[in-house]
Order: structure tokens, then C-alpha cells, then sequence
């Protein structure tokens, strides 16, 4: 399911031992003979919500990708987010080569190993050919099961969020779907922050007394790295969602702002705010255009 599916399985037969943030912690109870297959029975897990990703993994990636590091610890970051967010809806997610990683009755992460034994795939992308040949070599089952549970994941994600937003735009018949307005220059200002009530709404706006609706932005996530905040908007856009991204100066820095916008009456921003902080898990501020 991720470009890094690989290199984390062959990091834990190398390693013996390898932690991801805020998931936990894989283990091999028994080293990896020579012929490099992993028995199932011998990956063991330890649910850990403070577990932080090892720095050995990102430094094992970077030497067999060739990539910036900084890139590679944005899109393990981005990756095992998107984990969480996966699991924590009650759906199992899948580690390619690995197994299967769920949410039991206690709020806590289970994995479920793969059935047999795992073959390990030597990390050979430094060679556009050798990456190619590699890719040949899957079986037409494991690339099935890639494709199945992309999918999976596109589709929660288009539903989730956007279904949620324009029915309740619909149902409501006072407001818009969600629609592209004019690009946001990086150096422009993000607008005056609002309280949601009807009161403070009409004091930014007196229009909003008269039942015009607004453009509101919903700020889930502020970051002062640029790296950090393209890689996320990149990864959300390639899953469908509808986000969009600014940024701001605060005194010498530069703040980065994604956000999801609406045209929206302004007795109704609570209930998308609310909604939209409950499919990210951040909190979210709330800006008239």
C-alpha cells in the first residue's frame, strides 16, 4: 500500500526490531535463515500510542532510495497518519509482505500476520532497472491486494469527507458544495479569525444578517515547514480530498495553512467545523474570506 511497504519489511529482517510512530512495535522472534523467508508465526507486535518511527528505518531507506531524508521522514509521517486515521474507523490495514493491523474492543492496535511464509525482497531501488524487474517479480496476488486496499482508501476518504459536507449543505438548502475560488497568493494574509455563533458571524459581516452565506476556510493543520506541509497537501490531494494550501508571515517565519473551504451560512460553521475536526482528529480554526 506504500512505496516504502518493502523497505520496512526487509528493515525488520535486518534490524530484527522496528518501531512506527504511535502504532507500535514489530519484532522478529527468530533471526532469518539464509534462503531470507520470514516464518509468520515468529513477527511479533507491541501496541505503543507514544512509540516514535526508528531512526535507523528512515536512515535505511534513505541509503537504499537515494532520497533526502527530510522527504523520506515527511512521507513515513504522512504514511503511518494515514494508518491511524485507517484503523481507528474500524477498518484493518495492511502492511505489504507483513500482515494486517486492526482495532480491538479496548481502543488498542492488533496484528494479524500473514498465513504461510513471507518472502523478503532485497531493496534494489537505486537501479531504475533493477526496480523495474523487482516490480515484475510480484505475484499478480500481492498486487491485487495493493490495488484492493488503495481503493478502499480512496473511496472512505472521497465518501467520508465530502459526502458528509455536501449532504449536509443539501439538506440544509442554505449553502454551497464545496467549489475552487481564486489561488491564494503564498504571501497573502489568512483572514480575521471568527467566532462561529450567529453574533460575532454578523459582526465580521453584516450581510449575514440578511442571509448571505460566506467563504469560510477551515484551518486543520498550521506548520512552519514548507517540506512538511506540501508533502502532506500532495498526499491528501492524491487521495481525492478536496484541501487546499496557504501560508502567512509570522514576524521572520513563513506559517503554511491547509485548510478545506466552503461557502457557508454562518449558523452552520459549527457543524462543519465539528465534522471536519472529527475526520482529521485536529482541531480546527475557523476564517471568513
Amino acid at each position: 500500500m506504500s512505496k516504502y511497504d518493502h523497505n520496512i519489511k526487509d528493515f525488520l529482517i535486518k534490524a530484527k526490531e522496528v518501531s512506527v510512530e504511535k502504532i507500535g512495535v514489530f519484532s522478529l522472534s527468530r533471526p532469518v535463515g539464509e534462503d531470507k523467508v520470514i516464518d509468520a508465526q515468529f513477527i511479533d507486535f507491541q501496541f505503543n500510542k507514544r512509540a516514535e518511527t526508528s531512526e535507523a528505518l528512515i536512515d535505511f531507506i534513505v541509503k537504499e532510495t537515494g532520497k533526502n531524508k527530510t522527504l523520506v521522514s515527511s512521507d513515513l509521517a504522512s504514511f503511518f497518519e494515514g494508518a491511524r486515521q485507517y484503523i481507528n474507523i474500524g477498518k484493518a490495514f495492511s502492511i505489504a509482505g507483513l500482515g494486517m493491523l486492526s482495532l480491538n474492543r479496548s481502543g488498542e492496535y492488533v496484528f494479524s500476520p500473514l498465513q504461510g511464509n513471507v518472502v523478503a525482497v532485497e531493496a534494489t531501488h537505486n537501479n531504475a532497472v533493477k526496480a523495474k524487474t523487482e516490480k515484475q517479480g510480484k505475484s499478480q496476488t500481492g498486487r491485487n491486494a495493493v490495488m484492493f486496499f488503495a481503493l478502499l482508501i480512496v473511496i472512505l476518504i472521497a465518501s467520508g469527507l465530502g459526502w458528509g459536507i455536501y449532504k449536509y449543505i443539501d439538506r440544509q438548502k442554505a449553502e454551497q458544495p464545496l467549489t475552487d475560488m481564486p489561488s491564494v497568493n503564498a504571501d497573502s494574509t489568512v483572514g480575521k479569525q471568527i467566532n462561529t455563533s450567529d453574533t460575532a458571524a454578523n459582526a465580521v459581516n453584516p450581510h449575514a444578517q440578511m442571509g448571505d452565506s460566506l467563504y469560510y476556510r477551515f484551518i486543520f493543520e498550521t506548520t512552519f515547514s514548507k517540506t512538511r506541509a506540501h508533502n502532506r497537501y500532495d498526499s491528501l490531494k492524491s487521495w481525492g480530498e478536496h484541501v487546499f494550501i496557504d501560508s502567512t508571515k509570522v514576524d521572520t517565519n513563513i506559517a503554511y495553512h491547509l485548510f478545506v473551504k466552503a461557502n457557508l451560512l454562518a449558523k452552520d460553521t459549527a457543524h462543519v467545523k465539528d465534522s471536519i475536526q472529527k475526520y482529521f482528529s485536529r482541531p480546527v480554526r475557523v476564517v471568513a474570506n
